[in-house]
């Protein structure tokens, strides 16, 4: 009797399909290797988050602005003169503007405000008085235009013209054109046509007579 049992648990033990334990083995490890798959790896959602958020954005634009720029100076009948930056598209009544604008007694009709700036030019703005006294933009302007100008009003400079060239005026001879540039020559130059009849022997009515055809 001893002897039966023990063969029939025998052959109940060795009856176990040693594939469906492997089989059953394999299942568990492909279930536990599909929920670690499934499961989000928070290292490599942040990467992907992080490329996707670590460049420009798609509405981003990049700046194009003007960066050219002009300098100019400005003196005269301005509130605040001085050497001022501007855009290459400026114009000159927007230098006036950053110089503070004009005094009350400027001359603006002498100027074009509607001219572009220029790089390096200079603005002389002549206040009214200077402008009826016929005075020019001071040397530091532009000295050669300034000569070619009076070369072709045919003017005579009294700041610079010699003695043969003063007694083309008229009523100026010799004497009254020594004096002239004595006169200039102790005064450092006239700074207005008018300053002339301050010379020795030039009275209003000379002065009448060359106002037109002088300058300074």
């Amino acid at each position: 009797m001893l002897a039966l049992c023990l063969s029939v648990l025998c052959m109940n033990g060795c009856s176990a399909d040693p594939d469906v334990i492997l089989q059953n083995g394999t299942s568990e490890e492909n279930d536990r290797a599909e929920a670690d798959a499934a499961t989000t790896d928070p290292d490599a959602s942040s990467s992907e988050e992080g490329e996707d958020s670590g460049g420009e954005p798609a509405d981003a634009e990049a700046y194009s602005g003007d960066s050219s720029a002009v300098c100019m100076y400005i003196c005269g009948a301005v509130l605040n003169p001085g050497v001022y930056e501007l855009s290459s598209s400026a114009r000159i009544y927007e230098l006036v503007e950053l110089a503070g604008g004009l005094t009350e007694d400027a001359d603006e009709q002498s100027v074009n405000l509607a001219q572009y700036a220029e790089d390096g030019g200079m603005i002389w703005i002549p206040t009214k008085e200077e402008s009826a006294a016929g005075v020019t933009a001071p040397a530091a302007a532009d000295s050669a235009a300034s000569s070619s100008a009076e070369a072709d009003s045919g003017k005579v400079n009294i700041n610079t013209a010699d003695a043969s060239e003063l007694t083309t005026l008229n009523g100026i001879g010799d004497s009254k054109a020594a004096a002239i540039i004595a006169y200039r020559e102790a005064h450092g130059g006239f700074q207005s046509i008018e300053e002339i009849m301050q010379v020795d022997g030039i009275a209003e009515g000379t002065y009448e007579k060359i106002r037109e055809y002088i300058t300074v």
